[in-house]
């Protein structure tokens, strides 16, 4: 079931090491998941595949990830958007909640099970959805 959802990580170079892990760990849990490197790459790859997942830092040159929240949602309302952050305040976190972020998680992570637990629990809310989805059309 794992294998139905796309997901899309976006970082910034820095953590290319970080976010290379991330997705391998993904991959071996069932995932499919494609990683990029900045939020202008990321929104070229929203536009042109359907990712059920989004994993993205906030701050990104060029552009940020709380604007990439507001274009990616645009494209798919149904997103389920993760914001990371090592830089957080109580004005970001309620923008991300704001501009419709499902969650949010601060690094340096706990572990990659924990990254696991918010991503199931996304994935349960795109299961209870898709369910009422096919209540309706039946």
């Amino acid at each position: 079931m794992k294998s139905r959802y796309k997901i899309l990580i976006v970082d910034n170079v820095e953590n290319e090491e970080v976010v290379s892990l991330l997705k391998e760990n993904l991959e071996q849990e069932g995932y499919g998941v494609d990683a990029c490197l900045s939020a202008t790459e990321a929104l070229e790859k929203v536009k042109s595949t359907k990712y059920h997942i989004v994993l993205t830092a906030i701050v990104m040159p060029q552009m940020d990830g709380l604007e990439l929240l507001r274009e990616i949602k645009k494209y798919d309302s149904l997103a389920q958007v993760i914001m990371m952050t090592e830089f957080s305040t109580m004005a970001r976190i309620l923008s991300a909640l704001e501009f419709g972020a499902n969650d949010y998680i601060l690094k340096p992570y706990k572990s990659t099970e924990y990254v696991l637990e918010i991503i199931q629990y996304a994935v349960k809310k795109l299961e209870r959805w898709r369910a009422a989805f096919i209540e309706i059309v039946q």
